[in-house]
């Protein structure tokens, strides 16, 4: 009997997806827990792995069809090594052992490809108007090759020379439709919502990054050791984190009934991938130092982007950041992830002349605007946020790192 692929819920809220991408073709042998299709949903785009060793029998559903979960979207034929599996043709049964299927399935494929001519082959056929079917192969299995066509136009008259292709003149249309994706249609549709739902206001703070840098020349060889790439934005999390303590109310949910504040801190960092943005979370961030948030960064960065994210990588964020600042924007007013009630925007870290002690100075600054929900909160609160977070980047330690120090150096906000 033959085993279902399903479309699978990735996350509570979930209610349907759609099929990016075909990984195999019916026919195709899979390895259990062999990638077989890539699906997208509103929360994440991953891949579904095959349930059984086995051969794809039917796929039932075309790329690009959206659809509800549990929905049954493949069958396979399960196989095990050494055993028997029933094949079902049209009125036939046969039983063979699974080498044998793998053997004659691999046959018929090499069978299919000698028919095919490659694509040279085919583009002199083009130009020489010669019907390849009269063409006899001397390839290997058979195949026609560029030789054999030029030895057949030996043969002939009145071939000898390539026809002259029309060229048709190229259109630039003024106007071009790009259809938007699955996750596309999805972002535009929560961002209408959150701007509907929660009065948006952004306010901006200019930050000194230059201590911050320096602890990062200072101990970098070290880090780069522990495979770490610590760039600045795993310091502002950590900045961001020990604000959040002292301000929870920016770490909440507005509710009909009342403001739900969360005693436990999870950090969504917004990902930026080829068709849309992703946000995991990074879970319990009170609780991590600086390394282990550095290291979670990186991976979540990379897992995102080769879609091996799971669904509670992505679920109970109580706060976000996005680092607008890596493609070089100064600043910007993110639109806040609900039911968050607030959003930090990192923009790019560059040098610029600033007064200190009446005296002009080249310092590393970088914006950080924090859009917050109006019901929540106002802008005093907002503000006193993101002084918290100013005062911890601007006075970061930079003593030389130690990998096992036993008291927090001062400057981390007490997180280390």
């Amino acid at each position: 009997m033959p085993v279902d692929v399903i479309m699978p819920q990735m996350g509570e809220s979930v209610s349907e997806g759609t099929i990016l991408k075909w990984l195999i073709k019916e026919g195709d042998r899979v390895e259990k827990e062999q990638p077989i299709v890539e699906i997208s949903t509103d929360k994440i785009d991953t891949e579904v792995p095959s349930p059984v060793n086995g051969v794809i029998k039917k796929i039932l559903y075309p790329e690009g069809k959206t659809l509800p979960v549990q929905t049954v979207i493949a069958q396979i034929e399960a196989v095990e090594e050494g055993k028997e599996v029933r094949i079902s043709g049209k009125g036939t049964e046969v039983t063979k052992k699974a080498e044998e299927v793998a053997s004659s399935m691999f046959i018929e494929k090499i069978d299919e490809a000698e028919k095919k001519y490659s694509p040279l082959v085919r583009k002199l056929a083009k130009e020489y108007n010669i019907k390849l079917e009269g063409i006899k192969g001397t390839g290997e299995g058979n195949r026609v090759t560029k030789k054999d066509i030029m030895d057949y136009m030996a043969s002939k008259s009145g071939i000898t020379e390539i026809k002259t292709r029309q060229v048709e003149p190229r259109v630039i249309e003024r106007e071009v439709l790009i259809p938007t994706n699955q996750k596309r249609k999805i972002t535009a549709e929560r961002m209408v919502q959150s701007k509907r739902t929660a009065p948006h206001v952004t306010t901006v703070f200019e930050i000194d990054m230059t201590k911050v840098a320096q602890y990062r020349e200072i101990n970098k060889d070290n880090l780069i050791k522990e495979g770490i790439h610590l760039t600045y934005l795993p310091f502002i999390t950590v900045a961001t984190v020990n604000a959040l303590k002292e301000f929870p109310i920016l770490n909440s949910s507005w509710t009909d009934d009342g403001i739900i504040q969360k005693n436990y801190i999870n950090i969504g960092i917004a990902v930026s991938l080829e068709d849309g943005l992703i946000v995991p979370v990074i879970k319990d961030a009170d609780k991590k130092d600086i390394l282990q948030l550095a290291r979670e960064i990186q991976d979540i960065a990379q897992r995102s982007r080769s879609k091996k994210l799971k669904p509670e990588n992505i679920q109970g964020g109580t706060f976000t950041i996005t680092n607008y600042g890596l493609n070089g924007s100064l600043f910007g007013t993110p639109i806040i992830v609900l039911p968050q009630v607030a959003i930090l925007g990192v923009g790019a870290v560059v040098k610029r002349p600033v007064i200190i002690n009446d005296a002009i100075a080249i310092r590393l600054m970088v914006y950080l605007s924090l859009s917050f929900d109006h019901r929540v909160m106002d802008g005093a609160n907002a503000d006193k946020f993101l002084r918290k977070i100013k005062d911890i980047l601007e006075s970061w330690e930079t003593s030389v790192y130690e990998p096992k120090k036993s008291s927090p150096p001062t400057g981390y906000g007490g997180v280390w």
